[in-house]
C-alpha cells in the first residue's frame, strides 16, 4: 500500500500529482484542485463557425500551501478591515473573523451559460453567530478574482469603515458611513459632537486673536473668497461675526484667518 509523502497516510494508489506551489506529491486528503485564471480558445461551432470560448483552467495546491496562503490573505484582511458588527445578531464586541476556504464560483462568460469552478473564498462572519456577510473569491496564485459571486452585507462593510474612519478621527467620514449602515442616531450624535468641538475651538481662539489685535493695533487685510472684498480684521470687530465677511455675509476660511493672524502673535 502506498503512504502519501506530504501527509504520511496510507493510501491504495498513490495520486502522482504535484502541489502547483512547493512541488510536493499529495493524496485526495491533503490537497485540491482551484481555479488559477480564465483561457480562451477558437472552437467551430455546429456549423463549423468559429467562435471564442473560455474556461477556468485549475491548479492543484497541497493543504500546507493553501493554509500558508490562508494566514497572508487573513492577516491583509484584518489590517485593512479590522472593525465589524453583525446584521443579524449587532454582535460588535469583537473583530470581524476571517476564514479562507474552497467554494464554487459563478463565471459569467460572454455567450455562454453560467459556468462554476472550485475556488478560494476568503470568508468574513461573525464571532458570535457565524453569519457570513462577505466572500472575496481568489485564484490560486494568490491575486483576487472578480466574479459575480463576490458580494459585502452594506451595512457589515458601512459600519466597519466608519468604526475605521473614527479611530483615525475621520469624524465627517465616519458620520456618512453610520448614516449608511442605517445608524441614524448613531450618525446623528458624532456630528453634533463634533459640531460642538469646532465651535468651542473657534470660540477661544477667536478671543484671543481680539485680544491680540485690540492690544497691539493691528489691523490685517483679508480677501473675502467670494466677493473679493477687502476686509479689516483688527480688535474692533465683533466677536460673533469675526469670520463673516461684512459685505457679502460669506463665512470665511477660519483655518486661514487664523494661521495668519497666528503667525503674527
Amino acid at each position: 500500500m502506498a503512504q502519501c509523502p506530504n501527509c504520511d497516510k496510507k493510501i491504495g494508489i498513490l495520486i502522482k500529482t504535484n502541489c502547483k506551489r512547493c512541488g510536493t506529491k499529495y493524496c485526495n486528503d491533503c490537497g485540491n484542485n482551484y481555479g488559477s485564471g480564465i483561457a480562451e480558445r477558437t472552437v467551430n461551432d455546429n456549423e463549423g463557425k468559429p467562435h471564442l470560448e473560455h474556461w477556468v483552467p485549475k491548479q492543484t495546491l497541497c493543504v500546507r500551501c493553501t493554509k500558508a496562503m490562508e494566514l497572508r490573505l487573513v492577516a491583509e484582511a484584518m489590517g485593512s478591515n479590522p472593525f465589524g458588527a453583525c446584521p443579524a445578531c449587532g454582535y460588535d464586541t469583537s473583530p470581524t473573523k476571517f476564514w479562507l476556504g474552497m467554494e464554487g464560483a459563478a463565471f459569467k462568460f460572454p455567450g455562454q451559460p453560467t459556468t462554476y469552478s472550485n475556488m478560494l473564498c476568503l470568508k468574513a462572519f461573525c464571532p458570535k453567530c457565524s453569519k457570513t456577510y462577505s466572500k472575496q473569491f481568489f485564484w490560486a496564485g494568490g491575486t483576487k478574482c472578480d466574479t459575480v459571486s463576490n458580494w459585502n452585507d452594506e451595512k457589515w462593510y458601512n459600519y466597519s469603515q466608519a468604526r475605521l474612519a473614527e479611530s483615525v478621527e475621520r469624524i465627517d467620514d465616519a458620520a456618512d458611513h453610520y448614516e449608511k449602515a442605517g445608524l441614524l442616531e448613531k450618525s446623528r450624535q458624532l456630528r453634533l459632537k463634533n459640531k460642538n468641538q469646532v465651535v468651542h475651538h473657534i470660540t477661544i481662539d477667536v478671543n484671543k486673536m481680539l485680544e491680540f489685535l485690540k492690544d497691539s493695533n493691528f489691523t490685517i487685510p483679508y480677501k473675502c473668497p467670494s466677493c473679493n472684498g477687502t476686509i479689516k480684521l483688527n480688535g474692533q470687530r465683533d466677536a460673533s461675526s469675526f469670520f463673516v465677511c461684512e459685505y457679502c455675509g460669506t463665512s470665511l476660511q477660519a483655518i486661514d484667518v487664523q494661521n495668519m493672524i497666528g503667525a503674527m502673535m
